[in-house]
């Protein structure tokens, strides 16, 4: 998918790139954050940068007590790098092709399946797993921005069936290994975002978890009603919101004393 404009009900006009390098959302011309990356920040603290240090410096001793040279030590962490990377990438290219295609096919586009084998599968799994729920499309991949909360998000479905009677449910696509409960407070935020902007009400939330292995099948996981009418997943969200603001004041704070003090630390 590529760029995306819209303008909601509240006259917003949304501007979403899910490939942009920096910032993937702009309204009305300037750039807002993404509720996936603040909600991301604090329930998966990043730690990637500290693994792959202590990985390479655990390699470099290891083989500098072998009496190995250092331009082999060196030449075989270059070749660990690009192997990670490659994976890492792969990893999530995969996902985005994934909820590209999935699009696609609930738009009625009738997209040919991948012809990269694993993703070919998940497409297969998806297929099943749609014909059996009978879902009706209500929204596909819709950009939405929360003025309440200053940020945007891109909900992947809103779907009813003639069994729920008119009642509409969010769902979100996940290629990752399992759930988590940062999946439920984004689908929960996604609800409040739609609320907010359009005419629609939703009545239920779900995540579905497409996994690259083979071994593991679709899986369908509806987060309990009771935890949406009592608000569970939006407080869990609030006290992030709270770390986000109170980190934020904190640099300014810290970065207003260094000048008064001429201090460069």
């Amino acid at each position: 998918m590529d760029m995306t404009d819209i303008t909601n009900k509240l006259n917003n006009k949304i501007s979403y790139n899910p490939k942009a390098k920096g910032y993937r959302y702009y309204v009305d011309g300037e750039p807002k954050s993404s509720v996936t990356t603040a909600i991301g920040k604090y329930t998966r603290p990043n730690l990637e940068n500290w693994y792959k240090k202590n990985r390479d410096e655990t390699f470099k001793q290891l083989m500098l007590e072998e009496k190995r040279p250092l331009n082999e030590i060196n030449a075989f962490l270059k070749k660990v790098k690009i192997i990670c990377d490659a994976k890492e990438s792969y990893g999530s290219d995969i996902g985005t092709q994934l909820h590209e295609w999935i699009d696609l096919f609930l738009k009625g586009e009738k997209p040919v399946l991948p012809s990269d084998q694993p993703l070919k599968r998940m497409a297969e799994k998806f297929t099943d797993f749609w014909k059996k729920h009978k879902f009706k499309v209500i929204e596909s991949e819709l950009p939405l921005y929360s003025k309440k909360f200053d940020m945007c998000g891109t909900n992947d479905v809103i779907v009813t069936k003639d069994s729920w009677k008119g009642q509409l449910a969010v769902l979100d696509w996940k290629t990752s290994k399992d759930y988590s409960f940062q999946n439920c407070i984004q689908v929960e935020m996604y609800r409040r975002f739609i609320e907010e902007t359009t005419d629609f009400k939703i009545q239920k939330l779900a995540i579905v978890n497409i996994p690259k292995e083979d071994s593991k099948p679709l899986s369908f996981f509806e987060i309990n009603s009771k935890f949406i009418k009592n608000g569970r997943y939006f407080k869990a969200f609030e006290a992030i919101k709270c770390l986000s603001d109170t980190e934020s004041q904190f640099k300014e704070d810290l970065k207003q004393w260094k000048k008064e003090n001429k201090l460069n630390v």
